[in-house]
């Protein structure tokens, strides 16, 4: 028998190139993106009554009302839920009444974050930034949460669309933040409004 060394079977496993989780992030406008041995195509979607576009997963699909009423308790939940087949990863948005311009989404930002992080005092944001998206700016920021069975990544990110605020948020799982965090940041550069 072949000796491994001193390598337990996943450091072993590891060591000669079988990683147990492999993630291939590439672009999402390619064909498809691999996480988890499984393909995730991507597709541009029409959202908010077709007046804003976005590349999202191919398979979300908008949550129903009744597993939306459960899963956001709160009457201010958003207007359209995008989620998978799981409903563990979910991307929604919101056109809110609250005024908002282009060039003011630097500053609504950075307020809506403090106001998010006085919610979760014992959350600590990662990134937080302002896209600059072929002349739309799109701010976001980045946290985790903890829910019952499991902690959560969230995103949050604005933008303005007819001078109105448009919030915006990403969740899934902590343990897959680390899949999912450069696909989100290539989906709010995919925002096109019309």
């Amino acid at each position: 028998m072949e000796n491994k060394g001193n390598y337990g079977d996943e450091q072993f496993i590891y060591h000669i190139g079988m990683k147990s989780k492999p993630v291939h992030i590439n672009n999402i406008l390619d064909e498809h993106i691999i996480i988890d041995y499984k393909k995730i195509p991507f597709a541009r979607r029409a959202v908010l009554k077709k007046r804003v576009s976005v590349v999202l997963p191919e398979k979300f699909a908008i949550m129903s009302k009744e597993l939306a009423e459960t899963k956001y308790p709160s009457v201010h939940r958003p207007s359209e839920i995008y989620t998978n087949a799981e409903t563990t990863i979910n991307f929604s948005l919101t056109h809110t009444k609250e005024a908002a311009t282009n060039e003011g989404i630097p500053k609504t930002k950075d307020t809506l974050q403090k106001v998010v992080m006085r919610m979760h005092p014992a959350s600590k944001v990662f990134d937080s930034d302002v896209l600059n998206v072929s002349g739309l700016q799109i701010g976001y920021f980045d946290f985790v949460t903890p829910a019952l069975d499991m902690n959560v990544y969230n995103v949050t990110f604005v933008f303005s669309l007819d001078k109105r605020l448009v919030v915006g948020s990403f969740n899934c799982p902590h343990e897959s933040m680390d899949d999912w965090k450069p696909l989100l940041v290539q989906m709010l550069q995919s925002i096109e409004v019309r």
